[in-house]
């Protein structure tokens, strides 16, 4: 049974949640952890949210000055994203897709398809709006072909402002994530991230000895696109493989609520 999303409960303080993420990557996967950008100047941070015509979530805002996305490529040569492969946007990049989904709304073919919007569902039910595509869906991690996790400006009538959400073009299914509910969900959500990769309980860290054996296990699925060894290890600048995070079953992070 679902429980209504708690509008008032303080979230984990962004810099400690950053600390913690920034600290286990210094030991455990330093050229991931070049990868993240300084936060973000305050003047920068009302501009972008001028252009969006909304003010993000405490917890988002709060999250990007500390740190404002990854770079394409850090000085080490690493290129892979910090959520498994998904890369967190610098909120140049956030407005960037925003906008481009803003044409989407009005094209008779999707996002201005009534047929199309009949078919758009949402776990937990009523939880997010049965859309294609929404103004108030901010997009913070991207997987590069269209599909985001963000943050929801504009939610149903069971959910909540701020609450982490899954959507994009191969999303007929909008997801609230787990821990991700209520105002606070961008904060809490990073937090269970930390979490996870403090306890190793949702990954394994993989070197470049792996066994090949696993390549075609289920859990290597999917991560040829984000890791170019093709068994859990990445390419570094100098050609050599470094380890890379790898699932461990059903990492618990993405499920719905």
């Amino acid at each position: 049974m679902h429980h209504p999303p708690s509008h008032s409960s303080p979230h984990p303080p962004l810099d400690k949640t950053w600390d913690r993420i920034r600290t286990w990557l210094s030991n455990e996967y330093p050229e991931l952890g070049d990868t993240l950008n300084y936060g973000v100047l305050p003047a920068t941070l009302a501009e972008i949210e001028l252009n969006l015509g909304a003010q993000l979530p405490k917890a988002v805002r709060e999250s990007y000055l500390v740190v404002d996305g990854q770079e394409a490529e850090s000085s080490a040569g690493c290129s892979e994203g910090l959520f498994f492969g998904l890369t967190l946007l610098p909120l140049d990049d956030v407005l960037e897709e925003w906008r481009f989904w803003r044409e989407v709304d009005d094209d008779p073919a999707t996002g201005a398809n009534p047929q199309l919007r009949d078919a758009m569902q949402a776990i937990p039910v009523g939880w997010m709006r049965r859309e294609y595509s929404c103004r108030g869906w901010i997009p913070l991690i991207a997987d590069r072909a269209g599909n985001y996790i963000g943050v929801d400006l504009m939610p149903g009538e069971g959910g909540a402002v701020g609450q982490v959400i899954v959507f994009g073009r191969d999303f007929d299914t909008k997801i609230v994530l787990w821990r991700g509910d209520g105002e606070s969900g961008w904060a809490r959500w990073l937090a269970s991230f930390a979490d996870d990769l403090e306890s190793g309980e949702g990954f394994e860290l993989r070197g470049s000895d792996a066994d090949a054996s696993d390549e075609d296990s289920e859990d290597s699925l999917g991560y040829e696109s984000y890791y170019s060894s093709g068994v859990g290890g990445v390419k570094g600048g100098d050609g050599g493989a470094m380890g890379g995070l790898r699932f461990t079953g059903e990492y618990k992070g993405w499920n719905a609520i």
